[in-house]
């Protein structure tokens, strides 16, 4: 029975040491890659395509679809404060910012150097300056990435970053770089040629968050204020019908899948139903590549212009 006890004992104890060595283990090969925080989606998968295994990439609202409203628990605030990056979309995306002290020199903005390419959000805010009185704002639009060519740019300052962090990756950093970039100027190029030159089709959205897309490949549309999975009320047909009547409108571009009732309510009114995914947060089980193609698929559906990537 001593001799049972015994074995139990030296089991329990090369257990224990066993359990102890791994956590130290794990931390030593995490202290070996820098840790990255990052915003949303689009600058994520910026973030892997270019850093890869170099880095500890982290994106603590990556559970949410929409991250734009999302504000960092204190936990997370302090573990940021602590990484050795920060990457940030801009544009008035992070709006938690104002609120939080995080350490400046740790911080990009991916869309700092195309600021004076930012878009107006077509809403407007008010905040005063202590005895300077009330300020009216124009908002900015944040979804920046839905232009490909300014989502290549927040590409290169996600680069310029991380070879400013490790430097000794610089080559690896550029070829991953190279090859993201060639990706984002070829689904650019693809979006280009999805409208018809001279288009005068006006699509409705479901919500005001295509500023970039519109602007930068010739879409004409109008925004409304709906939810996909809010029934389509009395006043809510009241407005499509304006908008058909005023605007000839026989699209409705949804952020979200709509829900079935939507559609077929909208069908019987003369309105077709596609979803464009503004792409702010992780979409589903595919990427930010293959969910802006479903973006492209869908604008073509629309015009007509179905040809293949």
């Amino acid at each position: 029975m001593k001799k049972a006890i015994l074995i139990m004992i030296t089991v329990a104890t090369f257990s224990g040491c066993k359990q102890k060595e791994t956590p130290q283990n794990t931390a030593a090969v995490t202290a070996l890659k820098p840790v990255v925080y990052v915003s949303n989606y689009p600058v994520y998968y910026f973030a892997d395509r270019i850093g890869g295994n170099a880095i500890d990439l982290r994106f603590p609202a990556g559970s949410l679809s929409d991250p734009s409203g999302w504000t960092p628990v204190a936990d997370t605030i302090a573990a940021m404060q602590s990484a050795d990056l920060i990457l940030v979309n801009g544009a008035s995306f992070e709006n938690w910012m104002m609120n939080v002290s995080l350490p400046e020199e740790k911080v990009v903005s991916t869309s700092e150097s195309f600021k004076n390419q930012l878009l107006s959000s077509g809403a407007t805010f008010t905040h005063s300056h202590g005895d300077e009185g009330e300020h009216a704002h124009e908002g900015t639009a944040f979804t920046t990435w839905l232009n490909l060519e300014l989502a290549a740019k927040q590409a290169e300052q996600v680069k310029s970053a991380l070879v400013q962090l490790q430097p000794e990756q610089k080559e690896v950093f550029e070829k991953n770089y190279t090859e993201l970039t060639s990706d984002l100027n070829t689904l650019h190029e693809a979006f280009q040629h999805s409208v018809p030159e001279g288009n005068t089709t006006t699509v409705a959205f479901s919500h005001p968050v295509y500023q970039y897309l519109t602007e930068a490949y010739g879409i004409e549309g109008k925004s409304l204020h709906w939810e996909p999975e809010t029934p389509i009320n009395h006043d809510m047909e009241h407005e499509i019908e304006h908008l058909m009547k005023d605007e000839g409108v026989t699209w409705i571009i949804w952020e979200g899948e709509p829900l079935p009732e939507n559609v077929e309510k909208l069908s019987r009114m003369g309105i077709k139903s596609v979803v464009i995914t503004p792409m702010g947060g992780q979409p589903g089980d595919t990427d930010f590549l293959k969910g802006m193609e479903k973006n492209l698929e869908a604008i073509k559906k629309i015009y007509g212009t179905r040809d293949k990537l």
